[in-house]
C-alpha cells in the first residue's frame, strides 16, 4: 500500500507543479520588471531594435494592416496597425484591448514604445522580445506580425 499512496503523492505534486506554472505564463508581468518604463531585450541590436533571426519571406504588398494579435492562456490581445512600404514598416501603431488597470498600464508603455523599435525595419527583421517591462505582450505583437505578413503575401 504504501507504494500506492507514493504514486498517488507524486501524481498531485506534478498536478499542483502543472497548475503554478499556467498560472504563471497567464500575466503580464515579470516580478522586478513591471516598473521598467525602458525597452529591453529585442534581438541582437542594443536598445530594442528589430532582431535579425527571422526568416524572409517579402516582397510584400505596400499598404495599412489592422490586425489583433493574440497571446497568453486568458485571451489576452492588442490591436496592431502597421503600415508596409517595400517591405519596410514606415508607420506602427499598437491598441491596448486590456480592460485590467495593471494589464492596461503594460500594454499601454508597451504601445509607447514599438513605434521606435519598428518604424523603419524590413518587416522580416522585426521580432519583439521584451518591451518596456512587457514579457506577454511582445507575443501578441508578434502574432499580429505574422498575421500581416500572411495578409500582405497573399497568404492569408
Amino acid at each position: 500500500m504504501p507504494v500506492l499512496r507514493r504514486k498517488i503523492t507524486t501524481a498531485l505534486v506534478g498536478i499542483s507543479v502543472t497548475a503554478t506554472i499556467a498560472g504563471c505564463a497567464a500575466t503580464d508581468t515579470d516580478p522586478g520588471s513591471a516598473t521598467s518604463p525602458s525597452a529591453s531585450s529585442v534581438g541582437t541590436a542594443p536598445s530594442g531594435a528589430a532582431s535579425g533571426s527571422a526568416s524572409r519571406h517579402g516582397p510584400y504588398e505596400d499598404g495599412e494592416y489592422t490586425v489583433d494579435g493574440e497571446y497568453g492562456t486568458r485571451g489576452s490581445s492588442i490591436g496592431v496597425d502597421i503600415t508596409l512600404e517595400d517591405d519596410e514598416i514606415t508607420a506602427a501603431d499598437v491598441t491596448p484591448h486590456a480592460t485590467d488597470e495593471t494589464s492596461l498600464g503594460l500594454q499601454r508603455r508597451f504601445a509607447d514604445a514599438v513605434p521606435a523599435l519598428v518604424v523603419g525595419k524590413d518587416i522580416d527583421d522585426v521580432r519583439l522580445d521584451r518591451v518596456a517591462g512587457n514579457s506577454h505582450t511582445p507575443a501578441g505583437f508578434n502574432d499580429a506580425l505574422e498575421k500581416i505578413k500572411a495578409e500582405a503575401s497573399g497568404n492569408s
